[in-house]
């Protein structure tokens, strides 16, 4: 499994953001061998942190074709005032308490 973790710092979002978000958050669902996702926001900073699960890194680099992701992509600077992007090959998960729900199913 693969993780990536997309940190913002967000800026101002406009339509056409949210328009656009909605498009690669669907092409996301719509790619085989996507996950799941879950989004953490930090209230004193304002700081986002989503993490895509993802099956393969093939099915990551399927998504990473996507037209309108890389049009979002390009920008950026529109609606975010700084963001980061991490990929993590995940070797091993373990844990208790946080029941059947919590992480994607692999």
């Amino acid at each position: 499994m693969y993780l990536v973790t997309f940190r913002l710092d967000p800026g101002e979002y406009d339509e056409e953001f949210h328009e656009l978000n909605d498009m690669i958050q669907a092409a996301a669902e719509d790619t085989d061998g996507y996950l799941g996702k879950r989004t953490w926001n930090d209230p004193e900073s304002d700081e986002v942190l989503v993490i895509y699960y993802w099956e393969s890194l093939n099915a990551l680099n399927s998504f990473g074709d996507d037209t309108n992701h890389k049009r979002a992509k390009q920008r950026w600077a529109e609606w975010y005032d700084a963001y980061e992007v991490t990929v993590t090959e995940v070797l091993e998960t373990y844990g208790s308490g946080f029941g059947d729900d919590a992480d994607p199913p692999r």
